[in-house]
């Protein structure tokens, strides 16, 4: 069950996204609140999984109040509404899902909340601290999908998206935290970059680009992924503990 709080000094605002929200069949359940002290409240009492949030608000604005809201429950996941095309970079600070710019249509209300939830049921998965070495799970909308993970090439962030690449030159794109998805992988994976996590049974070669970085290159594939210099003994060493196991 997803649980959804909607937080809005303009009760047209909240009762419209609430009425997409019904409709949609997506969410299970919704509670609305006025400002930002009483979805603070709400939270104390209440457990939520997505903070739907106006940013200008009167009392207390919605980014502090989501900055409150997370520090009293850090799973919450946030979608920011605001009237401005160009969002604070306070705002990123409470890494949210996405934003909602007004006037909104009721597609962009769900496919924000879709990815939403793509995200919290991950974030689940990852909570539970359960790695099956052969198989990832991973959501998209209310489906699970299975795939066997030496069909994986690597994993790469793209934005909020996550794109992974397997053997078969498929690129399948999904909704997950990246640090949640790396407590979920089976140790032959390895965070090579902060947008690259790597499959080491299928590495090919490792090639210098820069100071900083290296190029990493796979068995059979096209794409190639980046390694952080600072990172490369603990590569070797993975990589190599990894091929004589």
């Amino acid at each position: 069950m997803i649980k959804v709080l909607i937080c809005d000094d303009d009760k047209a605002i909240r009762d419209d996204i609430e009425k997409i929200l019904k409709e949609s069949g997506y969410v299970d359940y919704i509670k609305k609140v006025k400002n930002g002290v009483e979805a603070i409240e709400f939270v104390k009492s209440e457990k939520i999984d997505l903070l739907i949030i106006d940013i200008d608000m009167p009392y207390k604005n919605g980014i502090d109040t989501a900055k409150e809201i997370t520090s009293v429950d850090k799973d919450i996941h946030i979608i920011f509404v605001t009237g401005f095309s160009d969002y604070s970079l306070e705002s990123f600070k409470v890494h949210p899902v996405d934003f909602i710019v007004k006037p909104f249509t009721s597609d962009k209300i769900i496919d924000s909340v879709n990815i939403a939830i793509d995200h919290i049921n991950s974030h689940k998965l990852a909570k539970t601290n359960f790695i099956d070495d052969t198989l990832f799970v991973y959501k998209i909308r209310k489906q699970i999908h299975m795939l066997n993970f030496d069909d994986i090439v690597m994993f790469e962030k793209n934005s909020r998206a996550i794109n992974l690449y397997t053997k078969d030159h498929d690129i399948i794109k999904f909704y997950e935290n990246f640090d949640d998805l790396e407590k979920r992988i089976p140790p032959n994976f390895f965070k090579s970059h902060k947008s690259y996590i790597v499959n080491l049974k299928l590495i090919h070669k490792v090639i210098p680009t820069s100071k900083s970085s290296l190029e990493i290159r796979f068995i059979n594939f096209q794409e190639s992924a980046t390694l952080s210099k600072s990172l490369e003994k603990d590569f070797l060493y993975r990589f190599y503990r990894t091929k004589r196991f």
